[in-house]
C-alpha cells in the first residue's frame, strides 16, 4: 500500500512522508506494541494531510495522536481518519474518494466512510460540484457577516456570535416575508 500511496503522490507531485514500512514479523500483534508508526502521509495541495498511519495492531491512527502507550495496551479510542477538502476543490476530493476506493478494494478490512460531498456513495460529479458551491458559499456568506458586522469593544464573541446569529434570523424572517408578497 505504502508503494502505491507513494507513487500517487509522485505521479501528482504531492509532498508524502513514510513512516515504518513493515509490521514486525510481517503480521498486527497486540503482544509486543512498540512506539513505531506505520504507514504513509500526503499532502494533496489546499488539503490537509492524508494519514494512512497504522499502530502495529493495524489500528488506523493519526501520528500526531499517536500515543505509544495506549498502542501497546490497545487504548486508542481514534481508529478514523479526517480530511478536510472544501478548499482543495471537487477535482482534488474526488481523486481521494478513488484513491479510498481502490486502498479499500485492495487492502482495508471494515473501512468505513463518511462523505459530506456524497461523491463515495454515489460517484455523481453535479451533486459534488453543487456540495462544495453550497459550503463556499456558506463560508463566504459567514465570512461577509464578519466584515459587515463588527465585535462590540466589550462584547465577548459568544455574545457576538448570538448576535450575529440573531440579525441574520431576523433578515431571513424579513426576506421570507418579501418573498411571499412576491408570490
Amino acid at each position: 500500500m505504502i508503494e502505491e500511496v507513494a507513487d500517487i503522490s509522485q505521479v501528482h507531485q504531492w509532498k508524502f512522508h513514510v513512516f515504518e514500512e513493515a509490521f514486525p514479523n510481517q503480521t498486527f500483534t497486540l503482544d509486543s506494541c512498540n512506539d513505531s508508526v506505520y504507514g504513509i502521509c500526503f499532502s494533496p495541495p489546499n488539503c490537509e494531510v492524508v494519514c494512512l498511519t497504522f499502530t502495529c495492531s493495524g489500528k488506523m491512527c493519526t501520528f500526531y495522536n499517536f500515543e505509544s502507550s495506549k498502542a501497546s495496551s490497545n487504548e486508542l479510542t481514534e481508529n478514523y481518519l479526517s480530511v478536510k477538502t472544501q478548499f482543495a476543490g471537487p477535482e482534488i476530493h474526488k481523486q481521494l474518494i478513488n484513491i479510498f476506493d481502490y486502498l479499500n478494494k485492495r487492502y482495508f478490512e471494515n473501512f468505513d466512510l463518511t462523505d459530506e460531498g456524497n461523491y463515495w456513495e454515489t460517484k455523481n460529479d453535479q451533486l459534488l460540484e453543487d456540495t462544495f458551491e453550497k459550503y463556499t458559499n456558506l463560508i463566504n456568506g459567514f465570512d461577509s457577516l464578519l466584515d459587515n458586522i463588527p465585535i462590540g469593544a466589550h462584547e465577548t464573541v459568544e455574545e457576538y456570535l448570538i448576535r450575529i446569529a440573531e440579525i441574520t434570523h431576523k433578515n431571513n424572517k424579513g426576506n421570507r416575508n418579501d418573498n411571499k408578497d412576491l408570490q
